[in-house]
């Protein structure tokens, strides 16, 4: 049901930051005017262990999720070949800062800190960070009660600026990890009280472990996600176009209801 809830909360969001046409899924190129990027492949950078953003499938071994099908979705507007490239969270951007990678679609908030460096598509998705615990857990309540509690984040996150906020001794309490995942098994393994981490990931997260997580209060953060791109990149421009056509035509919302709303891994 709280999976259900936070999903339902991302929908309103989108439905009144972009209010979506009644028609759901026109043909893809139907009277927009947009770039033809002329079959051009783009080598996208994501850190494939974030469900329900980007994770891989342990059925087909693919790489799933909402970034996946966003980027489809645009590339099939634009006339481009993504290809997903499985990168470490850290090497996402020092691969963007060397121009190996044309974007990064992994979830990224965007920060003022973060667009001195690179270009940001417009936003696609507003969020808040939570505290993710065990299912079992009394004594946390929600952000307030991290005082004196382990905390697991990822390292290089935004959610691990916010956890060093949250405890009373960062060298002691703050446990840093290479990936969500990790984080997440540490939690379960009562090596970490709590994860500070991004609400649609916890709803990945709680899905792919039913029964053992919740999330303890409400989102206490207001941030949005972007494409992250080279700075100077030529395809933001397109890329925010074929964004708003998306946002306009329902395909964004029909997005977020498959990975927010109605994910459940294994079908």
């Amino acid at each position: 049901m709280r999976r259900l809830l936070w999903g339902i909360w991302i929908v309103a969001l989108l439905a009144a930051a972009c209010q979506p046409a009644a028609t759901p899924t026109p043909a893809p190129r139907a009277g927009a005017q947009l770039p033809d990027l002329k079959g051009r492949e783009l080598k996208i950078a994501s850190d494939t262990t974030y469900p329900p953003f980007e994770f891989v499938d342990p059925k087909t071994n693919e790489v799933v999720g909402f970034d996946v099908d966003l980027v489809n979705e645009i590339c099939k507007l634009l006339n481009c070949k993504p290809k997903i490239i499985s990168t470490a969270w850290e090497g996402i951007f020092a691969g963007l800062e060397q121009k190996q990678f044309d974007l990064a679609a992994s979830g990224i908030t965007i920060t003022e800190e973060r667009k001195q460096k690179f270009d940001f598509s417009d936003s696609y998705l507003r969020y808040g960070q939570v505290v993710l615990v065990r299912a079992d857990e009394e004594r946390i309540k929600g952000k307030d009660d991290l005082k004196d509690k382990i905390v697991g984040v990822q390292i290089g996150t935004t959610n691990e600026e916010t956890a060093k906020t949250l405890v009373a001794n960062e060298a002691k309490q703050l446990k840093r990890y290479d990936t969500f995942d990790l984080a997440v098994r540490a939690l379960l393994a009562k090596d970490v009280d709590a994860v500070v981490i991004d609400s649609p990931a916890a709803d990945g997260f709680i899905a792919q472990n039913p029964g053992q997580l919740k999330i303890a209060g409400q989102p206490f953060t207001s941030e949005d996600l972007g494409l992250c791109f080279p700075k100077g990149s030529d395809l933001v421009a397109p890329f925010n176009a074929a964004l708003k056509v998306l946002k306009e035509n329902g395909t964004l919302e029909r997005l977020y209801k498959k990975w927010f709303v109605e994910f459940k891994p294994g079908q």
